[in-house]
């Protein structure tokens, strides 16, 4: 590999940014880590997957969670974070150990955030207009017709909330990555390439 070792991908829900990741990962012959991520985290903090889910959704949409995370921020101190910090201190420190063991591709989390220091980190954005993800939401994961746009919504602004609220950066900032894609123009195919071959 080039001067990039680990590919770091943030997607708008529905935009097809897992595929892509699983797609460059097989390529390069290299681990993918998503909701991977997530179920490690539990499994340290003796948690279930589900559980730390509802978390990290209850966490991004309050103002309490805002106020907690600028206060652990200036403290570094585990002894009095809350579920929702631990959470989010658990899925840093396993993100920076994947990133330690080796290449990898690493979707969400904020991992391209956690890991801005590393002059080998790749930071991806994928997204796509609503048509297309609604298509998606409806075709691969079996979301109503009627709810889809809804859900898009809900989840952008749930991924947005928790990259802002705990790194006060704009998810969506295009300053924030080296190459972001449109997957509902370019294809999931036509970004993988592109993506495997800044990273070649």
């Amino acid at each position: 590999m080039s001067q990039y070792s680990i590919v770091a991908i943030e997607r708008q829900y529905a935009s097809g940014g897992r595929t892509i990741g699983k797609q460059v990962a097989r390529a390069l012959g290299i681990p993918y880590y998503g909701k991977e991520i997530l179920e490690m985290a539990a499994e340290r903090n003796g948690q279930t997957a589900e559980y730390i889910e509802h978390l990290e959704e209850t966490a991004t949409n309050s103002m309490f969670y805002s106020f907690m995370a600028a206060y652990r921020a200036t403290r570094g101190d585990t002894e009095l974070l809350s579920p929702e910090d631990m959470l989010l201190f658990t899925e840093t420190e396993i993100i920076k150990e994947l990133a330690e063991e080796g290449p990898c591709v690493l979707i969400g989390r904020s991992a391209g955030c956690i890991l801005k220091d590393r002059a080998d980190v790749l930071r991806v954005f994928i997204y796509a207009d609503d048509e297309a993800r609604i298509q998606r939401a409806v075709k691969e994961y079996g979301h109503n017709p009627d709810k889809a746009a809804s859900l898009l919504r809900r989840y952008d602004k749930r991924r947005a909330n928790f990259y802002n609220v705990n790194y006060n950066l704009k998810w969506e900032d295009k300053a924030g990555y080296h190459i972001c894609l449109d997957n509902g123009k370019l294809g999931l195919d036509q970004c993988a390439q592109i993506i495997l071959n800044a990273v070649k």
